[in-house]
């Protein structure tokens, strides 16, 4: 059976438990929260010496804007020696948003690395591969680093041997011009790569704009993201659709929203990283049907989860249905994104833009 049997809604942030109520995981070798430091390593040498480089692979846009947590990881240890990085690959235009100090070039490669390293070490980021990884507090409580930057931040630390400076959310940012958001401004992120089983639906946000402006009455503004390669919809009811804009056009769309409620994608963890001019970010609400929310959030404190039963159960056991071929169908309504009412989704979301407080 699966250990819950409703939808479970997870505020961002610091993600601290009693050890006995902690998910599975690997002990972190060393009480990081307590100021212990990783053995140092040989590698840290090297690094610094020759120089490093990140390769994302093929994936997605949500694998590359978390996997970018490892190169944050890389650079911390290693900005002494290398100011400015290099990135040379199809999402040049996105990159050059990026927070960290990077030149950008197009081309077919998916790299980021230290510039002018012929001989750089290289680090695969693998969204499959990190653990959730727990550092024990103390007799009674954990610290649970299941967030999938966190995993490859810390894995660069045990890897080099050096205490690096974030404790939690290390992802870079990307930067907009926007200065402050609209009131009651809210984007629905309709994107998926998996319209089957991971697509809350277009009637589905029709409905958490019902809620929300049932909700709290004000002039509200709803808009809704869709992909390009899907005919738009003629109408959402009061929603206006934005149909196929691309990830640098959604940052200043994103930092001009006071929320973002969006499906487990790409678009959606790019809105939890979106920062405005006075340093702000929009609250994100993700929509997890299959996949384990606990790690595919960037760990910010903005960025919160609506779950299925099933993407509970993932997280609990740090689980992949893709990578362990789980049939997510098995378990029917549980891990069924579009069986979440949209009340619930509504509720949860306006808490956490402090629109009220239940």
């Amino acid at each position: 059976m699966t250990l819950v049997e409703e939808p479970v809604c997870h505020r961002g942030g610091r993600y601290v438990v009693r050890r006995e109520q902690a998910p599975l995981g690997r002990l972190l070798p060393y009480r990081r929260a307590n100021g212990q430091t990783p053995p140092r390593r040989v590698l840290l040498d090297a690094v610094r010496a020759t120089g490093w480089r990140v390769d994302f692979g093929t994936r997605g846009l949500g694998d590359l804007l978390l996997g970018l947590a490892m190169a944050q990881a890389l650079y911390d240890a290693t900005h002494d020696q290398f100011g400015t990085l290099e990135y040379a690959g199809s999402r040049a235009d996105l990159i050059a948003r990026c927070a960290l100090p990077v030149t950008v070039t197009g081309g077919d490669g998916h790299q980021l690395g230290t510039l002018g390293s012929e001989d750089a070490l290289q680090f695969d980021a693998v969204p499959e591969s990190p653990p959730t990884l727990l550092d024990l507090i103390d007799v009674d409580t954990v610290e649970v680093h299941a967030a999938l930057p966190m995993r490859y931040y810390l894995d660069v630390e045990q890897a080099l041997g050096v205490r690096l400076p974030a404790s939690g959310d290390p992802s870079p940012r990307f930067r907009s011009s926007v200065t402050a958001p609209e009131p009651l401004h809210v984007v629905f992120v309709g994107t998926t790569s998996r319209p089957d089983r991971k697509d809350y639906g277009i009637d589905n946000f029709g409905a958490l704009a019902e809620h929300l402006s049932a909700r709290h009455s004000g002039a509200w503004r709803f808009s809704l993201v869709t992909p390009p390669d899907q005919q738009p919809p003629a109408s959402v009811g009061p929603i206006e659709v934005l149909h196929g804009p691309t990830a640098v056009e959604c940052i200043d769309l994103f930092a001009a929203a006071e929320l973002v409620i969006g499906n487990d994608t790409g678009l959606t963890h790019l809105a939890a990283l979106t920062i405005r001019a006075d340093g702000t970010q929009p609250h994100v609400v993700g929509l997890y049907g299959r996949h384990g929310y606990a790690k595919w959030i960037t760990g910010s404190a903005v960025h919160h989860a609506v779950a299925t039963p099933f993407s509970h159960l993932m997280s609990v056991a740090d689980a992949c249905p893709v990578r362990d071929r789980y049939d997510d169908t098995l378990w029917s309504t549980a891990s069924d994104l579009r069986a979440i009412p949209a009340k619930v989704i509504a509720d949860f979301a306006g808490q956490c833009a402090g629109w009220w407080t239940r």
